[in-house]
């Protein structure tokens, strides 16, 4: 059951700018589907651009109870790929650091299985705090940082216990706004959570990008999973409007191994499977190397 939503960023209703069809087989739908770094299957909601803030978003979404058993229920098989995801992001933020007043608070909105909450201890911050609401990606942290994860939808009608307003220097949320249905709600409950002169990293995709243009429904960022992408302009203007101070973006470079890259391809899966997993046994399928393939990082001061 899909319910209607306008623009979750400005709230326009014309949805008459489809730039992808509804496309999904439930047979197919299983519990790697709403996880992280999966396999792409190539299934997606309808989606459209929206003419006032140029969000590329679903206005038929599945009912927020839905959405939290699936993310909750949501298997977990990227371990190794989050720990490479954690030391970018960490390579991205150490620049950032002399910007922040302090290092006391810092907090994670889609913490998967911690692997970026051990970097910020490394990088120096007192108390670490993450939200995950998959099961099995928490349960993967490891034992050094399981206890600083709070297994639970971030709602921001709803703070999780432990949560204070005005309390963190830094609050993070790397690839999470393409999945929860109120975007805006998030970016302005992340700012209330900030102290003055604290800042909000976002990853976050980029549907414009080139390479996304150009593999169209192919890219894997359409998918089942998102419920809107952003581009420069919209995540800009969604962070304008959610009244941050200054907000700055630029391109971002992920570094994986090279298996993790094949299992992305847009390709059959009868060729891309043994591909992948050739890759995962070979010396050469471990090489990791860092390229940009269409993905922003913002950074917004309160």
């Amino acid at each position: 059951m899909l319910t209607v939503r306008p623009c979750p960023v400005c709230g326009d209703t014309d949805e008459s700018h489809e730039r992808f069809a509804e496309r999904i087989d439930r047979r197919r739908i299983g519990e790697l589907s709403y996880a992280s770094r999966k396999e792409p299957e190539f299934m997606n909601l309808r989606m459209v651009v929206c003419p006032r803030c140029e969000l590329l978003y679903a206005p038929r979404v599945p009912a927020s109870s839905e959405l939290a058993h699936a993310y909750a229920d949501a298997g977990y098989d990227s371990g190794a790929e989050a720990e490479f995801a954690a030391l970018s992001y960490a390579q991205a933020l150490r620049r950032r650091l002399d910007q922040l007043p302090d290092r006391d608070a810092a907090l994670d909105i889609g913490a998967g299985n911690g692997a970026l909450l051990e970097q910020l201890r490394v990088l120096g911050f007192g108390e670490v705090l993450g939200v995950e609401p998959s099961r099995a990606a928490a349960g993967a942290a490891a034992a050094s940082v399981r206890a600083m994860i709070r297994v639970e939808r971030f709602e921001p009608d709803r703070l999780p216990q432990g949560l204070r307003p005005r309390h963190f220097t830094l609050v993070i949320a790397n690839q999470t706004l393409e999945h929860v249905a109120d975007p805006f709600a998030l970016l302005r409950a992340a700012r209330g959570l900030l102290k003055p002169g604290g800042a909000l990293m976002i990853v976050s995709h980029d549907y414009r990008h080139p390479l996304m243009r150009l593999l169209g429904r192919h890219s894997p960022i359409i998918d089942i999973g998102h419920l809107q992408l952003f581009s420069r302009s919209s995540l800009k203007f969604a962070l304008t409007r959610a009244r941050f101070g200054s907000v700055a973006l630029e391109p971002f470079a992920n570094r994986y191994p090279l298996h993790y890259w094949a299992r992305l391809l847009p390709i059959p899966p009868v060729i891309k499977r043994p591909l992948y997993a050739r890759l995962r046994s070979t010396p050469a399928g471990q090489v990791a190397f860092q390229a940009r393939v269409g993905n922003l990082l913002a950074w917004a001061r309160n």
